[in-house]
């Protein structure tokens, strides 16, 4: 309840105090990740929650750094955090509250399982976005993104041959092609 009372002030003061042609944004943004060896195995798509700023450097590019956490959607409790460092470039310049965006990012990832395994890696990712801006300061909008992961270091626990037959679920981070598609609002300051 008082989650819900704070992203309300949040949505509704902030955008007040904000300036339209300002040059940090702030904001959050929710969405799907499935990633290509997921889909070959007929697993459904994990959910994604992130939170990201972004600086411009100037009227057209931005310098953007988002956290994103992944929940795996397998039954495995694994969680898929990233942080990732990206330049937005607005593909219009001009009195349009609709922006049209490029991505082109890198980061970071890392995952954990509560059964005792860890896995983590890099990715470089790009896409297009389309953004609206309002003159209050709140910003809208949806992205699809393309990009590849690579798995840097896999720690699995593996049971002992003496011992019994432990079943438990390893990290689902995998390697190779990914997509995802987000939609996020933030606040202009």
């Amino acid at each position: 309840m008082v989650l819900r009372s704070l992203v309300a002030v949040t949505v509704v003061a902030l955008p007040s105090l904000a300036a339209a042609e300002s040059r940090l944004t702030a904001g959050v943004h929710l969405g799907v990740h499935h990633s290509k060896a997921d889909g070959v195995a007929g697993k459904s798509a994990n959910d994604t929650l992130g939170l990201f700023g972004r600086l411009g450097f100037n009227k057209r590019v931005s310098g953007q750094l988002e956290v994103q956490k992944i929940q795996a959607e397998d039954g495995s409790n694994v969680e898929i955090r990233t942080g990732t460092a990206s330049l937005i470039i607005d593909l219009t310049q001009g009195k349009s509250r609709l922006v049209p965006t490029l991505a082109a990012g890198m980061g970071l990832d890392s995952a954990a399982s509560p059964y005792g395994g860890s896995t983590s890696g890099h990715h470089f990712e790009g896409g297009v976005g389309l953004e609206y801006r309002a003159d209050g300061g709140l910003t809208v909008g949806a992205e699809l993104r393309i990009g590849g992961r690579s798995v840097d270091q896999d720690d699995r626990v593996v049971p002992l041959n003496d011992g019994p037959s432990i079943s438990y679920y390893a990290p689902t981070m995998r390697e190779g092609e990914y997509r995802s598609a987000r939609l996020f609002v933030g606040v202009r300051f």
